[in-house]
């Protein structure tokens, strides 16, 4: 076993793909029993994001973005803006991208980093708003 830091993006990587792996298998049956093939499609794009950030692009950071936002709109076409409905679709893929934002703000040190430290907080905060958003909606 190689020594990495805990908070090494390429661990979180393997994380990401493995989350992906599982979406992608599990979700893989749903459309024969007659549904939206929504996790499989979700779950690639997952084990994408994840192959992207274990290879240093910080396409990765926005290709998981990009998947919470159509996450996000696929939710909203399905259940409208009920939070209780929103949360077991959306609560873990926001933090999962909070946990993604915080570890590249964490191991990006450079001054070519910068943009991408600017990136993560900025999705960061949009993963916050959301669980947020969604918190109120379920309590009010």
């Amino acid at each position: 076993m190689s020594y990495r830091r805990l908070t090494s993006p390429a661990e979180t990587a393997e994380w990401i793909i493995l989350v992906g792996a599982a979406f992608a298998v599990l979700g893989g049956w749903i459309p024969w029993m007659g549904h939206a093939p929504y996790y499989f499609v979700a779950g690639v794009a997952l084990i994408g994001a994840g192959i992207l950030m274990l290879w240093n692009r910080s396409a990765g950071l926005w290709w998981y973005f990009a998947m919470f936002a159509a996450a996000l709109i696929w939710s909203i076409f399905k259940v409208g803006l009920d939070g209780w409905s929103l949360l077991p679709r959306l609560f873990v893929l926001a933090l999962i991208g909070i946990g993604i934002s915080l570890v590249i703000l964490i191991t990006s040190h450079s001054t070519a980093g910068r943009p991408l430290r600017v990136a993560a907080i900025v999705t960061a905060v949009i993963y916050v708003v959301a669980i947020a958003s969604m918190l109120w909606s379920a309590i009010a």
